[in-house]
């Protein structure tokens, strides 16, 4: 005789906490009833299913339950493992199932908070619904008032919007690709406007109007190289988040193939790529680099060279004939130099207006990091040679190759790159600024 037991909720969640890896995540401000335990586990501990450590800014970590209602999705999206191509077995929580297992680890202290998302089963709306009684349930039935991430589906009415708003602590939308021409690449059935980009709005407008409900702000995440689109369109939609709706944070997914999806046999995206995004991130949203001074870090494809880091290659280019005065400069300019942070630049302020600043310790003790910051810092003891500034080895993160043999003088390039034997080697960064470097020197 064939018995067949229905899963119970801790198998759900080791089958739906997996499925929800595909979403990046670091909360910003998780401060509210976070058990000690919670902080900080020891690394070489087992993690239970479904549990994540997320980050934080000040370096610790914390642990979240992180799950999907359901793994069940209609949509066509051609990346993703939980859309309907994939033939597989499915899953998916009742609503008291879900918070009840929610509160069990939480009374246990093995999670602080809770990052809810779902597939889209049947509508939009329908599925959010799920959500917010999941949500409500915990909030109100069991009293929790710590921190919910909860997933707004793209396209829910302004009232699910509105009801996610006064219940989660932070909502975001995964926004996926950076323009309506990217999405309609990889899928035929969402609009981008309709939505992603209309339901952002309506949480933005609710954050700045109302007032009144829990949540403090919104995030999103972004597939990278699923769709052929640069990383300057991706800069673009990421700057039009920051500055017209506030965002805390973007996130930038390397794209993964999965098994029977359409881009089954599309090549992955390199990490190194989503790196040099976040750098490219901070730049701007934490150093208030502006769309012209960051133009020089994009090759004519609108990409970002990943053999370099965009801060040092736009301080080449911004201070290729001057030397940055540790004495005098501006914060806006100390901050630009590679090696200062926002913090070493403040602490250069404050310190010199008592005294002035003539040794490499000094600015050490600060924060500053010399070998990065040596080329382009000058102080009245010490002066760097403009040549210092190309060298190769303050570029590459990796270590120097070994030199080739030099080219035939009707095949060497005019900007003599020692790194490329080539004639035509129009895309080197370092080929770009050599003719400054051969100038000085």
């Amino acid at each position: 005789m064939l018995i067949q037991n229905s899963p119970d909720a801790y198998e759900k969640l080791r089958h739906l906490g997996g499925m929800a890896t595909d979403d990046v995540l670091a909360p910003t401000d998780i401060k509210f009833n976070v058990p000690r335990e919670a902080y900080s586990q020891p690394r070489n501990r087992t993690m239970p299913a479904g549990v994540y450590k997320a980050a934080m800014p000040n370096g610790k970590t914390v642990s979240l339950m992180r799950v999907m209602f359901t793994d069940v999705c209609k949509y066509d999206c051609a990346y993703c493992p939980n859309s309907h191509w994939v033939p597989r077995k499915r899953y998916g929580f009742k609503v008291d199932e879900l918070a009840k297992l929610f509160m069990e680890l939480y009374q246990r202290q093995t999670v602080a908070g809770l990052f809810l998302s779902s597939g889209i089963a049947s509508t939009p709306d329908g599925i959010m619904e799920k959500l917010l009684d999941t949500v409500d349930a915990l909030r109100n039935r069991y009293r929790f008032k710590g921190y919910i991430h909860l997933k707004v589906m793209p396209g829910t009415s302004p009232a699910g919007v509105e009801a996610a708003y006064r219940l989660g602590t932070r909502l975001s939308i995964n926004l996926e690709l950076p323009t309506q021409e990217h999405l309609a690449k990889v899928s035929t059935m969402k609009d981008f406007n309709k939505h992603m980009l209309e339901p952002m709005q309506a949480i933005h407008n609710l954050i700045q109007e109302d007032g009144k409900g829990t949540a403090v702000g919104q995030v999103t995440q972004l597939v990278v190289g699923a769709a052929e689109e640069s990383d300057q369109d991706i800069y673009h939609r990421m700057a039009q988040l920051y500055g017209q709706w506030g965002f805390k944070r973007v996130y930038y997914q390397p794209f993964r193939p999965a098994r029977y999806t359409p881009l089954e046999e599309h090549p992955a995206t390199p990490m190194l790529r989503a790196h040099r995004l976040y750098q490219l991130d901070w730049l701007s949203r934490i150093y208030g680099y502006t769309e012209t001074e960051l133009a020089p870090a994009f090759d004519q494809g609108g990409f970002l060279p990943l053999d370099l880091d965009p801060k040092l290659l736009l301080a080449a280019y911004a201070y290729r004939d001057e030397v940055v005065d540790v004495n005098h400069a501006e914060y806006q300019h100390l901050i630009r130099v590679p090696g200062v942070g926002p913090t070493a630049a403040k602490r250069i302020v404050e310190q010199r207006k008592r005294h002035s600043i003539n040794t490499w310790r000094d600015l050490q003790a600060m924060g500053v990091v010399a070998k990065r910051a040596r080329a382009f810092l000058g102080f009245p003891s010490y002066k760097p040679e403009k040549s210092a500034q190309m060298k190769l080895d303050l570029f590459q993160e990796h270590p120097t190759p070994a030199p080739v043999p030099a080219a035939p003088a009707a095949t060497a390039h005019a900007g003599g790159c020692s790194s490329c034997a080539t004639a035509a080697c129009g895309s080197c960064p370092i080929a770009m600024l050599r003719p400054t470097a051969a100038q000085a020197a």
